[in-house]
């Protein structure tokens, strides 16, 4: 015989834990001298939920197939079934079913009816539920509450702002957004590195992390995910974190990254990869291996040039430590005095202009608008766009300027080496991508004819002044 448990997450106060459920079941068992094969389990499993792939429900049908056992205990039906098509499950594999207050024979019709009631009643109250639940979240969402009955983070249950959190918020958001973003992963790891945990108790994935900055509650707003309503956070609970722009912004930036991943596959992985330039024709560089197996960068629009890449990444490197080590790098990286009231005003200018962008375009088609003075118009908002940018590109977001931040300007070129090599060794790989970009130009040329070793002097390695 097979015992199956299962302890909803749905009932409070539950009398039959698993525990309890497995005692029970083995008493029975040694009272009618049954061999318990196996007890599958499925704890915290919703009665609306589906028992599919990993479930203790999808594991006892599998071993049942394979002949394992022809009897199946649990403590009463509604722990076992929860709808007429399992009991058909049950009944097409031949299955007996017992629960502790007696057995139900599925091969005779008053068993199979007994069965069907009792599914059906179970099936009831299922969807009953299920239909409570959804008109109690129509509810708040018209009230401006959050049905969740999870504690979002930056909040407490009761909608009081936790302050640790809701900066963590914004700097998920600075992070992703800046000048020189930080990728998932990198703000993942930001999170976890200073011991934030989830709602749910667990550490930040990078799944968790999407949902963070897809999350409109930080503006203010509750989404109904079916229909993508959203219904303003009313009564001075749960008060916003970023602004409406910064969080619709975040939301554009993750739907045009599934997009470029579905097209370019992972984020980049090595220290030059779409960084790097190829000297014949400008081209970017992409990673891959030679025929010996040897990783390399390559020329990423032709079979321009093929390089080593491990003394490559050396070189950069070198060429980047040696850089910040220098007496004159805080003149370069030194951040300018600016309010972030300023920032944020051409930050939403900026996401206000993309969106009329966005309006214009669609009227380029229709024959009966006046396409010159659309075209006008769409040059202007763009000009001004790229004025923004101009405005925008402030070097207290420079990654230099955050590696040097507390490296004494006053000792020798020697110790202050040492210090920013140990610096450098701590940073993710996505740190250590954005330094390069932002001190140094890396461009790679075409091998010489005829010559074959790795030759240095064709890595061309030039401090960006900008």
């Amino acid at each position: 015989m097979a015992a199956y448990v299962r302890a909803s997450k749905d009932r409070k106060g539950d009398r039959w834990t698993l525990e309890t459920q497995v005692k029970r079941i083995k008493a029975l068992a040694v009272a009618r001298e049954w061999k318990i094969v196996e007890v599958y389990d499925d704890n915290a499993v919703s009665a609306t939920k589906k028992r599919g792939k990993g479930t203790g429900w999808a594991r006892m049908l599998k071993d049942a197939e394979a002949g394992r056992f022809s009897m199946v205990v649990a403590v009463d039906m509604d722990r076992l079934l929860r709808s007429t098509k399992e009991l058909n499950t049950l009944i097409d594999m031949g299955l007996r079913v017992v629960t502790i207050d007696g057995a139900i024979d599925l091969s005779t019709a008053d068993g199979e009816f007994r069965a069907t009631m009792l599914a059906a009643i179970a099936r009831f109250e299922t969807r009953r539920k299920a239909e409570r639940q959804v008109r109690s979240n129509a509810r708040k969402r018209e009230e401006g509450i959050p049905a969740s009955t999870w504690k979002a983070f930056g909040w407490t249950k009761e909608g009081e702002r936790i302050d640790e959190e809701a900066e963590a918020v914004e700097k998920a958001f600075r992070s992703f957004l800046g000048d020189k973003p930080l990728s998932i992963r990198g703000i993942r790891d930001d999170l976890n590195k200073d011991g934030h945990k989830t709602a749910r108790g667990s550490e930040f994935s990078v799944d968790a992390v999407r949902y963070l900055l897809a999350n409109p509650m930080y503006a203010g707003y509750i989404k109904h995910y079916k229909t993508g309503e959203l219904y303003p956070v009313q009564g001075g609970k749960f008060p916003p974190i970023v602004s409406e722009q910064t969080w619709r912004a975040a939301v554009l930036k993750l739907e045009d990254n599934v997009r470029r991943a579905a097209k370019q596959g992972n984020q980049p992985k090595y220290l030059l990869s779409t960084i790097g330039l190829c000297g014949k024709c400008g081209a970017t560089l992409v990673s891959g291996t030679n025929s010996r197996k040897q990783p390399t960068y390559r020329c990423g629009e032709r079979f321009h040039l093929t390089r080593q890449r491990e003394p490559v990444d050396a070189m950069v490197t070198e060429a980047v430590l040696t850089r910040l080590s220098s007496v004159d790098v805080h003149d370069l990286v030194m951040p300018h005095e600016d309010t972030g009231a300023e920032r944020e005003e051409l930050l939403t200018e900026r996401n206000a202009l993309i969106e009329r962008v966005k309006e214009l375009s669609p009227l380029l088609r229709d024959v009966h608008q006046p396409v010159l003075e659309i075209t006008a118009a769409i040059n202007d908002v763009k000009a001004r766009i790229d004025e923004i940018d101009a405005e925008l590109l402030d070097r207290s977001v420079s990654v230099a300027a955050k590696l040097l931040a507390d490296v004494d300007e006053a000792v020798g070129t020697a110790e202050r080496r040492e210090v920013v090599e140990s610096k450098w060794e701590a940073l993710d790989m996505d740190r250590r991508r954005m330094l390069v970009d932002e001190l140094v130009t890396v461009t790679i040329e075409p091998i010489v004819p005829g010559r074959v070793k790795f030759d240095p002097d064709l890595i061309r390695i030039e401090p960006r002044r900008d």
